[in-house]
């Protein structure tokens, strides 16, 4: 990025990028302009922790940049993905990839899969010396990291002259001559509008080859513009508010329930929410839920009794929910899964067949967006099969000895407790009721937590994140059958009350699963009654914000595990 920077604001962002052949390596030269007409400083560096809803998107044409505006959708360039021959001669690619920034030096960058849409009005138009439409949208196989915020939409004009920020990921310094790949920010003031207000266009700034797609926001970070094209006498951005309606439109396609209004703090959009049935003849079906509709209702194949479903979680990092299976001889196998169906299968090794060793729960111990599988042996002592393969194995333990736990305490779930991106293993004691928390790092306990006791006769429900801070909470059930919320592991008596009122305190249903239905970001409980009835509590927190209710399934359905997909 070079301009001359006047940090008139205090948020930071970064600069643009080249409008020409989109290749890493192609046109630098070309997009230079004479130093000696503008005053060339450096870009300033974008925190780690700071404008994470900024995303750098790859397709078989090179790198831009992008913007995240609802968990599944990220806006960026149309040119990422077309040539730039004139309108009716364009050749364009679909597949791409988007990589997400870490808050935390010590957490992965998350890379997710998506496939472009791109305006089908985009014109590279030369004689204006400008892209008109030069806007794409990517819909992810997945959903964003929950510790991104997506970026909210403006609909209207800034004023001529008004100071906006610009971040891309692009190439720094006089002439774009420096790196590329690292986040960074500058400010401008808006020269003037082009096509009415289609184009933005910046007369003393410029961006550099992989800014592209970038955004321009206003003082409250609301997302104005898409880097667009760089020429010898200006750079220029297309107008979210021109492009609105188009965009909207591809925003939570996963989602017909939700109704997004580009605003990305209420359009929390999420990926699939499938539940795995079993029929007691060994057929599998998987139901798609959006809302309480079933929009896919996928039949698998005839599973023998020697295999049972032990789990299910994102083993290979696309988003989607697989399904963990082990036979009775101890062999494991996992169900890759894509919309639906099974895609490849995976057995990622064995344990004896006297079942000494047994599936506690699923979960991404290691923080690098891909489940694990937590064991315990017989004689109390644990293991993690990191990406579910035996041959990636840690042995946890107290004082981070892999030495035997007493048997009183039992695994109950997992879940992030202290928002630090690592899954961490809730217990409790079984004969005083006491509850416990180990604070994990990939293998290694790092610390620990006694938030307090629970009845005997109380039951773990599930381990979710209820209230949306981005910390699991526990879901208790008692004896009256009323739900309990512990948030973030906290000892607490938040009780769900269905319709404001005690309930439901009918154990002619149970809990099936927690996951984000509704598409708040808070998750919500599923139900099944004995009959075959299906329910969906939704919960803000602890408050019953209302119901749904799937169509009925024969109770020779059973319902194994479910594939929620909630970002978090």
């Amino acid at each position: 990025m070079r301009t001359p920077i006047s940090l008139i604001l205090s948020v930071a962002l970064l600069a643009a990028c080249s409008g020409e052949a989109f290749t890493p390596e192609a046109g630098d030269g070309q997009n230079d302009v004479d130093s000696g007409s503008q005053a060339i400083r450096n870009a300033t560096r974008v925190d780690d922790d700071a404008m994470l809803e900024m995303v750098r998107v790859e397709s078989s044409l090179g790198t831009c940049s992008g913007v995240l505006i609802a968990s599944d959708t990220v806006v960026t360039a149309a040119h990422c993905f077309c040539g730039q021959a004139e309108v009716g001669s364009n050749s364009c690619v679909s597949e791409a990839t988007v990589t997400f920034r870490s808050p935390s030096v010590t957490l992965p960058k998350r890379v997710v899969k998506g496939r472009a849409r791109v305006q089908p009005n985009y014109n590279p138009s030369w004689s204006e010396a400008q892209y008109e439409h030069d806007v794409a949208t990517v819909t992810l196989d997945g959903v964003a990291p929950g510790y991104v915020k997506p970026a909210e939409i403006a609909t209207g004009y800034l004023a001529t002259n008004s100071i906006v920020r610009l971040a891309g990921y692009g190439k720094t310094g006089a002439n774009c001559s420096g790196p590329s790949g690292t986040l960074n920010y500058d400010t401008s003031d808006i020269d003037g509008y082009e096509d009415g207000h289609d184009i933005m266009r910046f007369d003393q700034f410029e961006w550099c080859h992989g800014d592209s797609g970038g955004g321009v926001f206003d003082a409250n970070l609301r997302l104005r513009g898409i880097i667009s094209m760089e020429t010898p006498f200006s750079q220029k951005a297309v107008t979210t508010s021109s492009e609105y309606y188009w965009i909207k439109d591809a925003m939570c396609r996963s989602s017909r329930f939700n109704a997004c209004t580009g605003a990305g703090t209420t359009c929390t959009c999420s990926a699939r929410k499938d539940i795995v049935w079993q029929h007691t003849s060994g057929q599998v079906r998987l139901w798609s839920l959006n809302g309480s509709s079933v929009v896919g209702d996928y039949f698998q194949q005839t599973v023998a009794p020697e295999w049972q479903v032990q789990g299910s979680g994102d083993f290979d990092g696309d988003g989607q929910g697989d399904i963990l299976w082990r036979h009775q001889n101890g062999q494991c196998s996992i169900w890759f899964m894509r919309n639906g169906t099974v895609v490849r299968y995976y057995n990622p090794g064995s344990t004896d067949a006297g079942y000494t060793w047994k599936v506690q729960t699923v979960a991404d111990f290691d923080a690098d967006g891909r489940s694990d599988i937590l064991w315990r042996h017989t004689s109390g002592q644990l293991a993690i099969w990191f990406d579910g393969d035996v041959r990636r194995v840690a042995y946890p333990g107290w004082n981070n000895q892999p030495a035997p736990i007493e048997a009183s305490w039992v695994v109950k779930g997992a879940g992030d407790f202290n928002g630090d991106g690592y899954s961490d293993i809730l217990w409790e004691n079984v004969q005083t009721g006491q509850v416990s928390i180990w604070f994990m790092s990939g293998g290694t306990r790092i610390g620990e937590n006694t938030p307090g006791y629970v009845p005997l006769d109380t039951n773990l429900a599930g381990v979710g994140d209820f209230d949306g801070n981005n910390k699991a909470d526990i879901l208790w059930r008692d004896a009256a059958g009323l739900l309990n919320v512990w948030f973030a592991g906290v000892k607490g008596f938040d009780y769900i009350r269905y319709r404001n009122e005690n309930g439901p305190g009918n154990w002619d249903w149970t809990v099936q699963g927690v996951g984000d239905v509704d598409h708040d970001g808070r998750d919500d409980v599923l139900w099944r009654h004995k009959e075959g009835h299906v329910a969906v509590w939704l919960v803000q927190g602890s408050r019953f914000n209302g119901e749904l209710y799937p169509p009925f399934l024969d109770p020779s359905w059973k319902a194994k595990t479910t594939l929620f997909q909630s970002g978090k």
